[in-house]
């Protein structure tokens, strides 16, 4: 696969990830109505996504071995806690006491840590034009938030927390490389491992509730299907193709998503503020994709 063919692969993942997490909220709340709660939903995600992530690596690399445990299998749960477990436990953590719009303000600061990260502790450097589409994505996500409603600092706190995970997970995922354990076979293994360390926190904290009917099993294994075997993978193939720095710009189409399925299916009304915080992140997504297409070619 040529360098240009790869990029596009790779702008292809990260904007169909941002389109499936968009819908999540959605799923989450016909779950949330079983009895389930966050901390086992988040669980759940990942362990009911085990089976397909195994049929898929199989198909893919013909083994479910793990080559060199120690260089890639144990390396590989640092990046499972930040992004598997600490992102998700802090984010829907936040929806207690925030509006979950308000909330996906503060953790779409993200991309701008992202690049923080790179600059001070990896000494990156980025181009203006990547650095101009953080900007105008941070503009864009901004006016998402209402100033009429009211913050919880609480709330806040948690929100911003899993921005900082979140970025921490994509700068790890970025600099994760290993040939022989790449595709479906990692994204198993990150499941695997956020699955064990999220079944311990149940169990540890007795917020461990699992599906008591057969619709809230189907719900919950619709949920891993969609955002684990879906969102997730794509995401990560996508920052491992292009970066983890772009792939974070590219995933602000989140909650343009949301916005489109309220506006659509819901018969909601979207703010002026809003059309134009979506179309100032589109803008940021088309920048980076298409100078760095450019570049490639």
């Amino acid at each position: 696969m040529t360098a240009s063919k790869k990029q596009l692969a790779g702008y292809v993942c990260a904007i169909l990830s941002a389109v499936i997490y968009g819908c999540m909220p959605i799923m989450a709340k016909y779950v949330y109505a079983e009895g389930i709660n966050a901390l086992t939903l988040a669980f759940l995600r990942n362990a009911l996504a085990l089976p397909s992530l195994a049929l898929l690596a199989l198909g893919q690399q013909k083994t479910l071995a793990c080559p060199s445990p120690r260089k890639t299998l144990l390396p590989l749960a640092l990046p499972a806690l930040f992004g598997g477990v600490l992102t998700p436990i802090l984010l829907f953590g936040s929806y207690t006491f925030i509006a979950s719009g308000i909330a996906t303000t503060f953790h779409f600061v993200y991309p701008c840590l992202v690049l923080l990260i790179g600059i001070i502790f990896l000494r990156k450097r980025f181009s203006a034009i990547t650095l101009c589409s953080v900007g105008i994505c941070l503009v864009g996500i901004a006016l998402f938030f209402d100033p009429g409603q009211t913050v919880d600092p609480l709330g806040a706190a948690l929100a911003l927390g899993s921005a900082v995970a979140f970025a921490v997970y994509v700068v790890l995922l970025s600099r994760f490389q290993s040939e022989q354990f790449s595709g479906f076979l990692f994204c198993f293994y990150f499941a695997l491992w956020s699955s064990v360390i999220l079944f311990l926190i149940c169990i540890c904290t007795g917020q461990l509730a699992l599906p008591t009917t057969l619709a809230g099993w189907g719900l919950c294994l619709l949920f891993a299907t969609s955002v684990t075997t879906g969102a997730v993978v794509l995401f990560q193939q996508g920052a491992l193709r292009i970066g983890g720095e772009k792939a974070s710009i590219l995933s602000a189409l989140e909650p343009i998503t949301g916005v489109v399925i309220g506006i659509v299916f819901m018969k909601e009304s979207a703010k002026p503020a809003v059309l134009i915080g979506s179309a100032l992140v589109i803008a940021s997504a088309v920048l980076i994709a298409v100078g760095d297409l450019k570049r490639a070619e």
